[in-house]
């Protein structure tokens, strides 16, 4: 603009630095692709246990995964492992390209300790609840149950861990007394029912012919050791959460 001698006078504006765009970190991308797989895993091992065709489980859980990823994309929806790691796609709807990753700022809050107890916690809820298929009998404070009451139990502790890695990804305040209350309370059951499950295990055959000699005798002859490592995790997972108590989101 121009003042009352006639001298233009130009007004400088400092330029506004730009908001940088969180990217996820590798471990994040990582651990989104293995939930995906897990879940779809999980999927395809009940079908195929269903329907007899556990020789296809692998092939029909990488069928899964393609079409979630392919369906997802042109929702333009985050996939399940996106969801639960906090990432999601933000993408082109002309030429369906990713323009950007970036992470939802409510879980920049969770760091790496939570995010990993809450996968692993999912992966027992998996197996856990994948494991009527495995065997049919199960032990309950050191008495053996047949089906159905088996797979109620089955269901239920799966059902326990679930919880537990909900509310560790999501970052859930209640996480500081579920997840300990569910640690404690299997770890109590695994340990008072450690020895008829050692001695249904050394009689009672596992239901797929596939499960290997080596997964056999890791389960017959050292079960005192998972319980040790179950032990020494449920403590890792019980600090991560009160010592990330700041972190938590919601």
């Amino acid at each position: 603009m121009w003042d009352k001698i006639g001298i233009q006078v130009t007004a400088t504006t400092s330029a506004q630095p730009s908001k940088k765009s969180h990217r996820p970190s590798m471990g994040r991308l990582i651990a989104s692709w293995y939930v995906d797989l897990l879940i779809c895993g999980f999927i395809s091992w009940v079908v195929c246990y269903a329907f007899g065709w556990q020789s296809s489980w692998v092939t029909l859980a990488i069928s899964i995964l393609a079409g979630e990823r392919l369906w997802c994309r042109e929702q333009l929806i985050p996939t399940a492992g996106q969801y639960c790691l906090g990432i999601r796609y933000l993408m082109s709807s002309s030429s369906q390209v990713v323009a950007d990753i970036k992470v939802i700022n409510q879980k920049l809050k969770l760091n790496g300790f939570l995010l990993a107890a809450g996968v692993v916690d999912l992966t027992l809820a998996i197996l856990f609840l994948c494991g009527w298929t495995f065997m049919a009998k199960a032990v309950v404070w050191g008495f053996s149950i047949d089906p159905p009451l088996s797979l109620l139990y089955w269901i239920a502790i799966g059902l326990l861990f679930f919880l537990s890695s909900g509310n560790l990804l999501s970052g859930s305040k209640p996480a500081l007394w579920v997840v300990p209350l569910v640690h404690i309370a299997t770890g109590v059951e695994f340990f008072r029912s450690y020895p008829a499950w050692r001695d249904l295990l050394q009689t009672e055959a596992f239901y797929p012919p596939w499960v290997t000699e080596a997964l056999i005798h890791l389960a017959r002859y050292q079960s005192f050791f998972i319980l040790e490592l179950y032990a020494i995790w449920s403590l890792f997972v019980i600090a991560s959460v009160f010592l990330s108590r700041k972190h938590l989101v919601n």
